[in-house]
């Protein structure tokens, strides 16, 4: 089975956040799928953390990319029009639209910790995990 990860649950298991357990458990015998955004977001993330002080050592950073770069994930290029369409219809941004358009066009579960990630992922007639 193949499902789609989004930012908030890749970062759960790379950073070691207790839902990071639960992706786990869910993912176990799945293929993990993502857009080729998640780079990005993942870096994006990062430098959140950074922000708010969660990440304090430059070393975390390291770990944190070391173990993105242990989860094998399909990487799928999106339509932009099709993700921009999904942006443009739920006034979100761009790059929680691609998350949402993977799953939308593949027909795969999206697992997300991100409440308006769900609540829009059903509006399309996405099956979503997490909370």
């Amino acid at each position: 089975m193949e499902i789609v990860l989004d930012t908030s649950a890749i970062i759960s298991v790379i950073a070691g956040e207790p839902e990071g357990k639960l992706v786990i458990a869910l993912t176990q015998s799945s293929k993990i799928v993502c857009p080729n955004i998640i780079s990005f977001e993942v870096a994006n993330a990062i430098t959140r953390m950074i922000r708010k002080g969660i990440i304090t050592n430059k070393d975390k950073i390291e770990d944190i990319l070391r173990n993105l770069e242990t989860i094998p994930i399909k990487i799928i290029d999106n339509n932009p029009r099709t993700s921009l369409e999904i942006a443009w219809n739920y006034k979100i941004y761009a790059y929680d639209a691609f998350f949402l358009d993977t799953a939308k066009t593949l027909n795969l579960p999206l697992l997300t910790f991100d409440d308006r990630m769900r609540v829009i992922g059903k509006e399309l007639g996405i099956d979503t995990l997490g909370g």
